[in-house]
């Protein structure tokens, strides 16, 4: 069976504001029913974020392209500490179907984890590896969330804390950027900033407003590790490999946080917070060159490059037709299938239709 993607269809004229913004997209966007980036789409190849997020569109990727124990383990630790420190969520109307701030109602760690935890429960494992790994991070969620609260509680994280806070970067000051928008999600951000990242607060007297400087504004990206399948033991039971918290903090986390650092035009401090079954770990500017304000511009620029590159190739054949376009583009590009992860977990139906695209099948 051959996959077709399925482009939405056109905007109604009677919604005359609705096809004003469509009409303010470049041409081989409002072909391909692309209108933003996201941090997530850099870290992968050109061939799989063609396939991925041009050839398929949002309602296929949920549909079609399965979660796994990891990602879902992820989810629950970020949503238990949302519900035990934000004040604001940011959290899909169900109506309205629009991202909007909502007031959370902070509980209990243990009440969180019992409420959230049922979700893992729930989850219908890929296969048997999917179905050990599951079973293993059961067990390791309590932990990972103790060590990323430890992290947290370094960071001093106080009131107001918002988290999935949603934000959008187009055409910032200083940069050659992409001519869509970069949009993303920032899992906390707090406090009252009365200062310009690099300069430190200068409390001289004990007044409420002072005290608030005290709290400067952060951004906090949190990031979970968990152990990884090891060899089946003669007993037939699966071992497993503890991952260790990384010496460095991956470049794909870095540009991610660069990106929300911009939205604040570089004058709030960003931390990346890693936390295993074992331990945490915080990168920030006085351990990381990247997490400098020089080194994020730096990083945002990287990535508006590689959106820069598929614009044009996508531009080029902007005069074809939808399909004409994808398909052309995909000649242009490596399809890259050794790729450590870029075609990880795709269903072999889809996975076929990507090989069909570039010729390889």
């Amino acid at each position: 069976m051959i996959i077709k993607s399925n482009p939405t269809k056109d905007l109604p004229v009677s919604d005359p504001l609705q096809e004003a913004l469509q009409n303010t997209l470049p041409l081989f966007a409002q072909k391909l029913k692309i209108n933003h980036y996201s941090p997530t789409q850099f870290s992968i190849p050109d061939a799989a974020w063609l396939f991925k997020y041009v050839f398929m569109d949002q309602k296929m990727r949920r549909e079609l392209l399965p979660s796994n124990a990891a990602m879902e383990a992820g989810k629950i630790v970020g949503e238990v500490l949302q519900r035990i420190y934000a004040d604001t969520i940011y959290k899909l109307h169900p109506v309205k179907k629009k991202v909007a701030p909502t007031t959370n109602e902070k509980i209990s760690k243990d009440a969180a984890l019992q409420e959230e935890i049922e979700k893992l429960k729930e989850y219908v494992p890929n296969d048997e590896k999917d179905s050990d790994k599951k079973q293993k991070y059961l067990e390791e969620i309590p932990e990972v969330i103790n060590h990323a609260l430890s992290g947290l509680k370094e960071l001093a994280v106080a009131s107001p804390v918002t988290c999935e806070r949603q934000i959008s970067i187009q055409s910032p000051s200083g940069f050659f950027s992409s001519l869509l928008p970069t949009v993303g999600r920032i899992d906390f951000d707090f406090g009252i900033n009365k200062h310009v990242f690099g300069d430190p607060p200068k409390e001289s007297s004990p007044t409420s407003e002072l005290l608030a400087d005290a709290f400067p504004h952060k951004i906090i990206e949190l990031k979970t590790k968990w152990s990884r399948l090891g060899k089946v033991k003669k007993d037939g039971s699966r071992s497993f490999l503890v991952s260790s918290l990384p010496a460095t903090a991956s470049f794909n986390h870095l540009v991610q946080v660069a990106t929300y650092a911009a939205n604040f035009d570089f004058k709030v401090p960003a931390y990346l917070l890693y936390a295993t079954k074992d331990g945490y770990k915080i990168f920030d500017s006085t351990n990381c060159p990247h997490l400098t304000v020089d080194g994020m511009k730096k990083n945002l620029q990287i990535m508006f490059n590689t959106f820069r590159r598929r614009e044009k190739i996508l531009a080029l054949h902007e005069h074809l037709t939808r399909e004409e376009i994808i398909e052309e583009a995909a000649g242009m590009m490596d399809m890259n299938l050794d790729h450590p992860f870029a075609w990880n977990g795709m269903p072999p139906e889809l996975l076929k239709e990507a090989k069909l695209l570039w010729k390889l099948s």
